[in-house]
């Protein structure tokens, strides 16, 4: 027959505890040796992620900034640069010959009407077309032209208030001449 007694059974196990700590400092160590090593271990584990991770990560910011480079290199090329420039005037130009097209009148055929108007023997200095005035800044050395295309303007019956300026230095005339254009009914 066999007794029981109360005194804890004596071990060589050494990894087993013999008996159950009771004070604090205790129950801390036991719980830092069996859950902070596993605590421990996963730390490693993200900190091995994320060491590794930086490879991936450096890879691709290098492979970005080798193409962005390259494509530095490829648009500070002068012939690039001279072509960007050449269509951002063209796109400038179309734009402004849509606005002259929608909303400018046309007045090709009077500027050439008034200007195949000028005699060949008077020289055309200056031409300025505003509104309906027309000026003209005109040179000859033959004083009879001048009078012959006074006389032309002040008889034609689509320009109103023809007036003529000349000035003489040297041989050559200097003549100025203004006038308004008649609008059609």
């Amino acid at each position: 027959m066999l007794i029981k007694s109360d005194k804890q059974p004596k071990s060589i196990d050494f990894l087993q505890p013999v008996y159950s700590p009771t004070d604090i400092w205790s129950n801390a160590y036991l719980w830092l040796t069996e859950v902070g090593k596993y605590l421990l271990i996963a730390v490693e584990v993200v900190v091995l992620a994320v060491f590794f991770s930086r490879f991936i990560l450096d890879k691709k910011n290098n492979d970005l900034t080798e193409e962005v480079n390259n494509k530095i290199v490829l648009l500070s090329n002068d012939s690039w640069k001279r072509n960007s420039i050449l269509f951002s005037n063209y796109q400038a130009l179309l734009s402004d010959v849509i606005k002259i097209r929608e909303g400018q009148d046309i007045n090709s055929s009077t500027v050439s009407e008034l200007i195949n108007g000028v005699p060949s023997s008077l020289k055309i200095e200056t031409f300025s077309f505003t509104a309906q005035r027309v000026s003209f800044y005109l040179s000859s050395n033959s004083l009879e032209s001048v009078k012959n295309y006074e006389t032309a303007l002040k008889n034609n019956p689509d320009y109103k208030d023809v007036k003529f300026s000349i000035n003489k230095e040297r041989s050559e005339l200097n003549i100025r001449v203004s006038f308004s254009l008649i609008e059609p009914k």
